[in-house]
């Protein structure tokens, strides 16, 4: 995580080409959150830890009266609040002041020693795409436990390498194949080919999410919270495996390669990557070659419909 405070980061690439949660999973969690009692709506205060430049934090803003987004990087806090403004705009939220952004350790601001919240305060409790970086996941339960309201919820999501699960334009051989080797090409530059990205992702947090974060649940003490609800949804390159109404969907349909590789960029490991070694090989254009010389797809021709693999835990306070 330590990558995303680096100066040299580009926290507005991270906004722009990161996937957006839909409305679908906020109206899931907000149903959770209410027991599907519409009428306890809006909560009263949540907190977005690890908010990042707010992708979440403000989505939040459609079913909760006042919210505050706590981030490690002073310049993805800067990012945030930069655009305060024009998302509350955007979202016809007339008090700005309903949204805060604060630089700090997400873990340290749920501390019991040092939050300088209130016991018993907050409704909701998440962290998107940041859980697999925490270190102390005991005390971070008991934490917010102590912070919630009883019947207050906790939950968090992520998501991880993005599966191309359909293709328009010229390619080699059987879609199901070409499929098949696309997604063996990104794993070779992603993780397997030492001389790439692979030895440096920050771990153990990677591993963590591939692992679809089951390091993560395992530890939930059942003595603080109950209801708890774990969803995954893992596609498959053939399409077999459909998202239920109650999954996570993050997907991207018809972009371009180089669309793709925007994406890429904002990858920590890939980050690392370049600051290591220069990049003297120019792992993109290898990348992109590859894609070219075994798929048949050419970068301005090609479009690829994409989706990842995703999952999230709910919990409420007893």
């Amino acid at each position: 995580m330590a990558t995303f405070s680096k100066v040299n980061f580009k926290t507005v690439n991270y906004n722009s080409f990161r996937p957006h949660y839909p409305s679908t999973f906020y109206k899931i969690l907000s149903t959770y959150a209410t027991e599907g009692n519409e009428t306890r709506l809006p909560l009263k205060k949540a907190l977005d830890l690890g908010c990042g430049t707010g992708v979440a934090t403000y989505s939040l803003l459609n079913f909760v009266d006042d919210v505050t987004g706590v981030d490690v990087s002073p310049l993805m806090i800067e990012t945030a609040k930069s655009m305060i403004p024009q998302r509350c705009e955007q979202m016809n939220v007339n008090d700005t002041s309903r949204i805060k952004f604060k630089t700090g350790s997400a873990e340290s601001f749920v501390n019991l020693e040092t939050k300088g919240i209130e016991n018993n305060s907050i409704d909701l409790i998440v962290a998107a795409q940041c859980i697999h970086w925490f270190q102390d996941y005991s005390k971070f339960y008991k934490s917010c436990a102590s912070l919630l309201k009883q019947g207050g919820t906790l939950a968090y999501w992520y998501y991880v390498d993005p599966i191309v699960i359909d293709f328009q334009g010229p390619s080699k051989g059987e879609k199901k194949d070409v499929l098949k080797k696309a997604f063996q090409i990104y794993n070779k530059y992603v993780y397997d080919d030492p001389n790439y990205i692979g030895p440096h992702w920050e771990q153990p947090g990677r591993n963590i999410i591939k692992n679809l974060c089951v390091e993560v649940n395992e530890p939930i003490p059942r003595d603080l919270y109950s209801d708890i609800k774990i969803q995954t949804y893992v596609p498959d390159f053939d399409g077999n495996i459909k998202p239920t109404e109650e999954d996570l969907v993050l997907e991207k349909l018809n972009m371009l390669i180089n669309d793709f590789i925007d994406y890429l960029h904002t990858y920590s490991g890939f980050h690392n990557y370049k600051e290591a070694t220069g990049d003297k090989d120019d792992l993109v254009e290898l990348f992109l070659n590859e894609c070219e010389t075994e798929l048949g797809w050419e970068r301005e021709k090609t479009r690829i419909d994409i989706v990842w693999r995703t999952g999230y835990t709910f919990m409420k306070k007893k």
